[in-house]
């Protein structure tokens, strides 16, 4: 399939992510972001494909090799500190630009089509979701493959595809608070990550668990407020695609915790027993 057949493919789910026929949404639709860096349904759909053939082809590949770690040793480590400054920045900015603006914690801020305050940030945002293929990346050169779940890979492909969907429609107003919870949680995971390279034992690492679910369940009450005052500043088809999308975020999240938290691992049950 070539380019503009992949393009028009992204303008018929765009256009019906805003309740629009294609041509009026073409013509009609302000799109500031429009012509912004992989912003284009080709770029997009073709990093997530690509992502998802790295972890294919990389498990299948690393079958053949010893694990990787002193190799991803230096990578995480700059990485880490990376994704600790970057994420820090955009929950800062994003605090700020709401706060010049106007905007309240409560749903229903101004939408800016011409001249979007947090159109910059969002787009910083969207893109850093392909710097944190990183994560996979060093997952499989570590063979850790027991990290490479159905909810790792689910994650990070899908959440790059639903912030295309908002760089693109959803790129201002209440999308802010989604860039200072995200960013926010992500600044606490990597410091995590980081001090994992150095110490097995974190006594607060099944708290960062419950603090992501935590911020799914802000998500959530945001877009249902903004469902149910009929807020008519942001997109309500796509509120209401991320109302269920981050819903199974929540479910997946949630069943992750049980599972390490809760559940009785087989060792210890036997050492009781004994």
């Amino acid at each position: 399939m070539d380019v503009a057949k992949l393009d028009a493919i992204g303008e018929e789910i765009l256009a019906w992510c805003v309740d629009q026929d294609v041509g009026t949404f073409r013509s009609k639709f302000p799109r500031p972001t429009k012509d912004w860096p992989m912003t284009d349904f080709t770029s997009a759909i073709s990093i997530a494909l690509g992502y998802l053939a790295l972890v294919l082809v990389g498990r299948i590949v690393m079958g053949a090799f010893k694990p990787m770690d002193k190799l991803t040793y230096p990578i995480r480590f700059s990485y880490n500190i990376v994704q600790v400054m970057l994420c820090s920045y955009m929950t800062i900015e994003a605090g700020v630009l709401a706060y010049r603006n106007g905007y309240s914690l409560y749903p229903c801020n101004p939408f800016n089509t011409k001249a979007p305050p947090v159109g910059n940030l969002l787009w910083l945002f969207y893109i850093s979701k392909i710097l944190d293929f990183v994560d996979t990346t060093v997952i499989i050169l570590g063979k850790k493959w027991a990290q490479l779940s159905f909810l790792h890979v689910y994650h990070h492909a899908t959440i790059f595809l639903m912030y295309w969907v908002n760089v693109n429609v959803g790129y201002d107003g209440d999308i802010y608070l989604t860039i200072v919870l995200n960013g926010l949680i992500h600044t606490i995971m990597y410091t995590y990550y980081f001090v994992s390279m150095h110490s097995r034992d974190i006594w607060w690492k099944k708290y960062l668990t419950m603090c992501q679910m935590i911020q799914f369940l802000c998500m959530n009450a945001q877009a249902i407020i903004l469902l149910k005052d009929h807020c008519t500043t942001f997109p309500r088809k796509v509120t209401q695609i991320y109302l269920f999308y981050i819903m199974t975020l929540f479910i997946l999240f949630l069943r992750f915790f049980l599972a390490s938290y809760t559940t009785p691992k087989k060792g210890s049950v036997s050492k009781k027993s004994n």
